[in-house]
């Protein structure tokens, strides 16, 4: 009976120990996919490995990857799992990185080799012990993960690299084609990064001058990585650092995922000298951008909350957005007494939802004491700065309660609508400046000591243009003339027929008519006519005329009216047509300029300004518009008066309304003062990179961004309470 009961104990033992290893293989977790693919030939010598599981994988504690060079036998690369802190090397940095050699995203697991390791025209297969995954048996077939690395690389000397992260390009990494940049460069080299996201730290040495790291897509492509001070110390903590002198960036996202409190995490850092940062996304939260050398940024978003905009450096901030996620403090600046520090020009601070108590910059003034700054300098001019943003504005450090030497200087602040702000409480050791100063720090030149030049143009004109530009308003003598400027952008000549109406606009119903219009076009800049005229009808080419008028679509003049009208054959660039009254008398006009050959694609009109007296009922200021094609097309519409004074001209109109109607007369959009929009920045680089004049933040000028449909439209320029003046309503193509 005894050995009865051993035996049944015995095979109980069994029946458990197979249900466990059944248990333990159900769990067991299988690759569905390997990147690259086994067998993939032609991939880059940086390309990532990656291994796509049934299940989110979870990594081991023990056991090696291993890649292995398929002809010689050789372990080019070693990840052992039981080394809590490997580390790498980067560009041409001297002091090792820790680093994640795998990180895992779902159920997908990648894998980092160091840089180097891999070669060109080598095949390699690579080899995982169980173990290194939790669950999964391993690679140890050397034909299963296998992949061949294409012949060569670029040519010696290349300037123009790609990086791509699907191995489409001539490399996979950011920090690969840097690596390809040869030392001492001396010609400038554009690394374009495609669409995707680059985990990754990248080091761009002082031996590497003349880098443009430009991103196809500044919201698509974006290099990420949790880096900090306490996963690397000193200035090997940043998640991007350029020690190069005339590094541009452009149209990119840097974003430091350290979480909140994780310590200091720039996106990027730099002592590089005449750098540029150009439309360009830098997300973190302590420490976002540290500067030390010379850097000018424009039209970008800065995202942080503890001293996020801080260094040593002179850096010019233009028409940026600067967004506070916590309470806390924009900038810590430690320029030296004869240096230049933070200036910020026509940017927006905003915050998070729920975000108050924030200042604009903080300091340890006291002389004599280590690790202060007695002479720090931060200027914000002509600034539209949220509710969060303390009274006080400004805070010293220390203890210290004066700070003589201080430059922290503020000029026309306004709130977020571009209302005056009330400063009357900011922290006395701050000052409010005169216009001759703030009008001297206006400039990239007086701050950095040099001039930045912007490298990236502006995309190709789309298929959608603009055929027809017309303008009706109130024409007088003297400053109440209607001037209607336009463009012929492209490269060959463009036909045009241009018409001044006064007589004809009787029949749709408006009233005081300019009796006798008389049209001239000038070249932009000449003070004789290029052509003019004075009753259409007196033309020799009158039936020409009739006939253009007629296949533009354009409504038909009487034989008998004193109305003008001319065709015109324009050499691209700017040009002006001037409507009045050849007898002196006042009256309301319709100017009209209308493309002849629309379907021609090597010259377009552009752009179109009007200038005339604003008053109501007829004498609205109207521009009109005729978009052609089959998609949208965008469209920047500006209407000024208060800028205007800034020209020398009397009686401009004090706070015009800008309103867009389409052909059904139905608002499409309506402005009544630009800063208060919520594009308002994009407004702001769009006008500078149409070559439109700057509108100071608060100056009560109105402008929409549009994307409008073919079809027709008007914009119609009013004054706020009926109010009358001399405006300028603009019409811009955007590319």
């Amino acid at each position: 009976m005894k050995h009865l009961r051993l035996r049944a104990a015995a095979n109980l033992v069994c029946t458990l120990a197979l249900f466990l290893a059944l248990a333990v293989h159900s769990l067991a977790i299988t690759a569905t996919s390997l990147a690259p693919a086994n067998s993939a030939t032609g991939l880059c010598p940086d390309t990532l490995l990656a291994i796509t599981f049934d299940t989110p994988p979870r990594l081991g504690t023990s056991g090696l990857v291993r890649i292995i060079n398929s002809a010689t036998g050789a372990s080019v690369e070693t990840i052992d799992l039981a080394n809590a802190t490997p580390t790498r090397f980067i560009g041409t940095n001297l002091t090792p990185y820790n680093y994640r050699p795998i990180l895992i995203d779902g159920t997908t697991a990648t894998i980092f080799p160091r840089a180097g390791v891999l070669a060109y025209g080598q095949t390699y297969h690579v080899l995982i012990d169980a173990g290194v995954f939790v669950d999964f048996p391993g690679i140890t077939d050397p034909t299963v993960f296998r992949f061949s690395t294409r012949a060569a690389g670029p040519p010696a000397g290349a300037t123009a690299l790609t990086v791509a992260a699907d191995g489409s390009g001539d490399f996979c990494t950011v920090q690969g084609a840097i690596d390809f940049v040869p030392r001492n460069n001396p010609a400038r080299t554009t690394i374009t990064v495609r669409r995707g996201t680059y985990r990754e730290m990248v080091y761009i040495g002082s031996a590497k001058p003349l880098i443009t790291l430009r991103g196809e897509d500044r919201a698509g492509t974006i290099i990420s990585y949790a880096n900090n001070a306490n996963f690397n110390s000193g200035n090997n903590r940043t998640m991007v650092a350029c020690d190069a002198a005339d590094f541009v960036l452009e149209t990119i996202t840097l974003r430091n995922t350290t979480p909140r409190g994780g310590s200091q995490a720039e996106a990027i850092r730099g002592n590089g000298q005449r750098c540029v940062f150009d439309r360009v996304t830098l997300s973190s939260y302590q420490d976002t951008l540290l500067w030390n050398g010379s850097l000018f940024v424009t039209d970008s978003l800065i995202e942080g909350d503890v001293d996020f905009m801080w260094g040593g450096g002179a850096c010019f901030f233009q028409r940026c957005e600067l967004r506070a996620l916590n309470p806390g403090y924009y900038a810590q600046v430690r320029n030296g007494q004869t240096q230049k520090g933070n200036v910020y020009v026509d940017c927006r601070l905003t915050a998070a939802p729920g975000v108050t108590n924030s200042v604009l910059a903080r300091i340890d003034p006291r002389a004599g004491v280590a690790n202060t700054w007695p002479f720090s300098q931060v200027v914000w001019l002509n600034c539209a700065m949220g509710p969060h943003i303390t009274a006080a504005g400004w805070q010293l450090d220390g203890g210290a309660t004066t700070a003589p030497d201080l430059q922290f200087w503020e000029y026309q602040s306004t709130d977020l609508n571009g209302a005056p702000l009330d400063v009357s409480r900011r922290h006395a050791a701050s000052r409010q400046l005169d216009a001759a100063t703030a009008a001297q720090y206006r400039s990239p030149q007086f701050v950095l000591g040099f001039t930045p030049q912007l490298s990236a143009a502006p995309a190709p004109p789309r298929a959608e243009r603009l055929t027809g530009l017309s303008t009706r308003a109130r024409v007088a003598d003297g400053d109440g003339a209607v001037i209607v400027g336009f463009v012929v952008a492209g490269g060959s000549e463009k036909p045009v027929l241009a018409r001044a109406v006064g007589p004809g606009l009787a029949q749709f119903g408006v009233g005081d008519v300019l009796p006798r219009p008389r049209l001239q076009v000038f070249r932009a800049g000449a003070e004789t006519a290029m052509a003019a005229n004075t009753g259409w009808s007196t033309a020799p080419n009158s039936p020409a005329i009739a006939t253009a008028a007629t296949q533009v679509g354009l409504f038909a003049l009487s034989p008998t009216s004193a109305d003008s009208a001319l065709t015109i054959t324009l050499a691209p660039g700017g040009y002006t047509a001037v409507i009045t009254d050849a007898a002196g008398s006042v009256g309301n006009g319709l100017v009209e300029i209308y493309d002849l050959a629309p379907a021609d694609p090597g010259a377009r009109l552009a752009n179109l300004s009007s200038r005339a007296l604003v008053g109501a009922g007829d004498a609205t200021l109207i521009a009109g518009m005729t978009i052609t094609g089959n998609t949208s097309k965008p469209i920047l519409a500006r209407a000024i008066g208060p800028t205007l004074s800034a020209f020398g001209l009397a009686g401009a109109l004090a706070r015009p309304r800008l309103t867009l109607f389409n052909s059904a007369g139905a608002i499409v959009a309506q402005n009544t003062n630009w800063t208060a929009a919520a594009n308002a920045l994009e407004i702001a680089r769009l006008s500078a990179q149409v070559g439109a004049f700057p509108l100071r933040t608060g100056s009560g000028d109105s402008a929409l961004l549009l994307d409008l449909a073919p079809g027709n439209y008007s914009a119609q320029v009013t004054g706020e309470g009926g109010a009358l003046g001399i405006a300028l309503v603009e019409v811009y193509e955007l590319p």
